[in-house]
C-alpha cells in the first residue's frame, strides 16, 4: 500500500503548539507552492515513471483555509502524473475554514475522509492556544 502526502503550509494563524512548517496569512502564495509542488512530483515521475498511489492524505497547515476548487485543481494535476485511485483520501480541515462548496469540491477530487482537529472544547483554552474558532 503506498500512500501519499501532500503538505499544505498555510493557515489563518499559527497556533501556539504547532511544530509543522506553517504560516498564517500567506494563501496567496498558493499558486507559487503549487507550481512548486508540481515541479516536484514531475521529477519523481521523471525517475520512476507512473507511481501508483492508494491512499492521499492533504494535510498541513490548514489545507481547507484554500479556497474551494484549489486543492482539487492541484489533485487533477497530480493525477496527471501519478496513478491515484485511493482507498482512503483525508483532507485536514479546521472549524471555521469549510463551506458546503469546498466540501463538495474534496468530494470531487476522490476525498471521502475529512480530519477535523479539535484541540480543546473551551473558548479560554481554544483562545489561548492561538485557534480562531469557538466551540460553538
Amino acid at each position: 500500500m503506498a500512500g501519499l502526502y501532500i503538505h499544505i503550509p498555510f493557515c489563518k494563524s499559527k497556533c501556539a503548539y504547532c511544530d509543522f512548517p506553517s504560516e498564517a496569512g500567506r494563501e496567496a502564495m498558493a499558486g507559487r507552492y503549487f507550481s512548486a509542488l508540481l515541479s516536484e512530483a514531475s521529477l519523481w515521475q521523471e525517475r520512476f515513471g507512473r507511481l501508483s498511489f492508494n491512499t492521499v492524505f492533504i494535510g498541513g497547515g490548514t489545507p481547507s483555509v484554500l479556497a474551494a476548487g484549489e486543492l482539487e485543481r492541484l489533485m487533477d494535476s497530480l493525477r496527471q502524473r501519478f496513478d491515484i485511485a485511493p482507498v482512503e483520501f483525508t483532507v485536514e480541515a479546521n472549524p471555521g475554514t469549510v463551506d458546503e462548496q469546498k466540501l463538495m469540491s474534496y468530494l470531487r477530487m476522490g476525498a471521502n475522509r475529512l480530519s477535523f482537529g479539535v484541540q480543546a472544547a473551551q473558548d479560554s483554552l481554544l483562545r489561548r492556544i492561538g485557534r480562531v474558532h469557538s466551540w460553538a
